[in-house]
């Protein structure tokens, strides 16, 4: 084999393995609700406020905080945080999420940062703390946190 065969065979493995390495790996909204840290895919999340002026509707579940106007949609709101069983803790953020052609907004206390996950670090729920939302669990990389990973899907399924 010539020397420049084995250059040219050791840049394709190279580039193989960065492609390998991008695709092991994905983007994730890290935000804190009741004082726990979450995360979302980014493929899911569409906008971010800081402030939201929500319209509540009567005789709904009190998880469910009311409606926005989103550029002339109407868009649901959840308050993760009751959802969860806990007390908002002052004023929250929405994260605005289209999952399966459904736009849906959440209120959380804070979003903190985005960061790329790879699959790999991504554990189960320990069985004796599983939820219907959370599908996973790992470490923040570069950190001492962890975080709990949301399936986005379970928050449009609510109930059934």
């Amino acid at each position: 084999m010539s020397e420049e065969m084995l250059f040219q065979k050791d840049d394709m493995e190279y580039a193989l393995s960065d492609h390998v390495h991008e695709a092991d790996e994905s983007k994730y909204l890290i935000f804190r609700s009741s004082d726990i840290l979450y995360a979302i895919s980014t493929d899911v999340v569409m906008e971010i406020f800081t402030h939201v002026d929500v319209t509540r509707i009567p005789m709904l579940p009190d998880y469910i905080a009311g409606v926005i106007n989103l550029r002339g949609a109407v868009v649901p709101i959840i308050d993760f945080r009751l959802m969860l069983g806990r007390y908002p803790e002052g004023e929250p953020c929405a994260i605005i999420l289209e999952i399966e052609d459904t736009t849906i907004g959440i209120l959380v206390d804070t979003v903190d940062r985005m960061v790329d996950i790879s699959k790999s670090a991504i554990l189960p729920v320990p069985p004796q703390n599983e939820h219907p939302m959370v599908n996973g669990m790992c470490t923040i990389p570069g950190g001492t946190s962890t975080v709990m990973l949301l399936d986005a899907p379970a928050l449009i399924h609510i109930g059934e």
